[in-house]
């Protein structure tokens, strides 16, 4: 009998980190989904209440070492983030197998397959929370063979910009914090228009009764 370890957890081994006990179950990027450069893609996430409220965002890939830091302090209640990678290297392997019997040589080579992964830590404590299925991250001019509604963006909830790789001097691209909750909120109304009639209509209202309203 022979056992492997899965390449995401190789690379987990090699880190400080402890699995925490929490129920956190990453839903997006689902097994095998191909995100693409320059585009938003959304995070999806399902969190059970056990009094952690923020999380820290890390990107990882199995063939190349380091971790690029995605975002800081992200309310779990949140449920979503949107990740837009712009000049992150591109991620999938081509993996290949050797066949040989007696009559044949044959070289079998598979379809590309998945290189990046999304840890979901607090690096303060070194304790990680969840793994996201393993994802791939093609180039600007290539296609996803997704449905757009598989990958699309959520638009009630912030978009945070990754760009370059891995790095000694990298730090986090976006930091939130619990107090972001309020803010999420705001950006939500504004997304669907009723902050933004709210507001209309409290100066809408001021001016005809003459008070002043300051923002």
């Amino acid at each position: 009998m022979r056992f492997s370890l899965t390449p995401a957890l190789t690379v987990l081994l090699l880190l400080p980190l402890s699995l925490a006990s929490s129920y956190f179950l990453v839903t997006k990027p689902a097994q095998q989904d191909q995100w693409t450069q320059g585009q938003p893609h959304a995070v999806n996430w399902i969190h059970g209440a056990d009094g952690i409220d923020v999380i820290d965002m890390e990107l990882g890939r199995t063939s190349t070492s380091g971790l690029l830091l995605a975002a800081r302090e992200v309310p779990t209640s949140w449920g979503s983030l949107n990740l837009l990678f712009g000049n992150v290297p591109p991620g999938w392997v081509w993996r290949g197998r050797l066949i040989c019997t007696i009559t044949m040589l044959t070289l079998m080579l598979s379809s590309s397959s998945d290189d990046y992964f999304l840890v979901f830590l607090n690096v303060t404590h070194g304790l990680v929370y969840s793994i996201s299925p393993m994802f791939s991250i093609l180039p600007a001019a290539v296609s996803s063979a997704n449905t757009s509604a598989q990958i699309a963006p959520d638009p009630s909830k912030p978009t945070v910009t990754v760009t370059g790789a891995p790095g000694p001097t990298m730090s986090f691209a976006a930091t939130f914090g619990p107090q972001a909750d309020g803010a999420a909120a705001l950006w939500s109304g504004l997304a669907d228009g009723r902050t933004t009639m709210i507001l209309m209509t409290g100066i809408a209202i001021s001016l005809v009764a003459g008070v002043s309203l300051v923002f």
